[in-house]
């Protein structure tokens, strides 16, 4: 029954003027709601695009730097300052090797060199008072010759023991194992006490700020990957990161075909270690497509769709089936074409229609 009807058959009756004022307030309030301006619709119009043409393998990463150092002088250990899982400063001491007896072989070789060096002083010295005594036709040429051969001969034994001061030296700095990058220790092979020789493993770690992933491509996707030159980590709480670079390896593996793609990755990428898997994004190549914004689609269920928009702004419910998601957007397979306008946020188009449903009386 409509507002004025009710407010005639209420006129006579107790306390009607009441019931009057009630309905009156509900009419104006009624006549509010219908003023409110329709709810005008965001939208998207579709256009092809030029877009990357994607496939996802499995990946496994590896860190780029990880190594064992080996002791280059022998000894016993006398100290070990680090152990699995600790945290390793570049140029830090990772452990001690007794240096007695390099130590005495330094400062054999310290006495060598001065030795050498007070045998070439003499050398020289004697080398110039036979010049000034040949030169003045007092020596002969013989006593001349041997003086320079002396001299000579000096020289080379003074280089000789410099050398060996070096190489003694060095031997000494090798008593103290320094890591050549900052990393974390994942293996300790030795106790304190053993005795190691060159060439014994003593520590093993990884730099986990400097990480690659590994993956192996079909061969007939090799050309392609080669021409992108480029690459998606995607990983398991949804982000992505994007490759500082890659390599294809130039050789397919004989059984499978298959080639290896090495993608380096950002510095300092947290989340991130050794032998995890994940999934790489490769484009192989590019084509024509029909994207829309991923805020757009309608999920019910199994079924996948978007609001399109008639020529009045009306929309619709239109099926569609996807393709691959990136980048915030879908790729759209069959249900649109090129120049379909669509509505870019489905809560906004319930909200519209909720308010076309509003009936006309209270």
């Amino acid at each position: 029954m409509c507002i004025r009807a009710l407010i005639a058959c209420c006129s006579g009756a107790v306390g009607g003027r009441l019931m009057q004022r009630v309905l009156l307030a509900a009419m104006v309030l009624s006549a509010l709601v219908m003023a409110v301006p329709a709810l005008a619709l965001e939208s998207y119009t579709l256009k092809s695009e030029l877009s990357p043409q994607n496939i996802v393998l499995d990946g496994t990463v590896e860190a780029i730097r990880k190594s064992t150092v080996a002791a280059q002088t022998s000894g016993t250990v006398s100290q070990v300052f680090y152990d699995v899982d600790d945290s390793v400063e570049p140029g830090a001491v990772l452990l001690q090797i007794s240096d007695t007896e390099q130590q005495a072989r330094l400062e054999q070789t310290e006495a060598a060199a001065r030795a050498a060096r007070a045998s070439l002083t003499d050398a020289r010295q004697n080398a110039e008072r036979i010049t000034g005594i040949y030169q003045r036709k007092l020596a002969s040429q013989a006593q001349y010759d041997q003086a320079r051969n002396n001299l000579d001969a000096a020289n080379a034994s003074y280089s000789k023991a410099v050398a060996a001061l070096k190489e003694a030296r060095k031997q000494v700095s090798y008593t103290r194992v320094i890591a050549p990058y900052g990393g974390i220790v994942t293996e300790r092979h030795v106790e304190q006490g053993e005795v190691v020789a060159p060439g014994s493993p003593l520590m093993s770690g990884i730099d986990l700020n400097a990480l690659r992933v590994n993956i192996y491509l079909p061969q007939h996707y090799a050309a392609g990957v080669r021409k992108q030159g480029q690459a998606r980590i995607r990983l398991s709480d949804g982000r992505y990161l994007t490759a500082s670079s890659l390599t294809v390896f130039p050789y397919a593996d004989a059984a499978t075909r298959n080639f290896r793609v090495r993608i380096n990755l950002p510095e300092q990428q947290s989340g991130l270690y050794p032998g995890m898997m994940v999934k790489v994004e490769v484009p192989v190549a590019k084509k024509e497509r029909l994207v829309i914004p991923e805020q757009a689609l309608v999920v019910r269920g199994d079924l996948k769709g978007v609001y399109l928009l008639n020529e009045q702004g009306e929309p619709r419910l239109c099926l569609v089936r996807i393709g691959y998601k990136s980048d915030g957007h879908i790729e759209i397979l069959s249900g649109l074409q090129a120049g379909d306008r669509i509505a870019l946020d489905p809560h906004q188009v319930l909200e519209f229609l909720n308010q076309q449903r509003k009936p006309d009386h209270v």
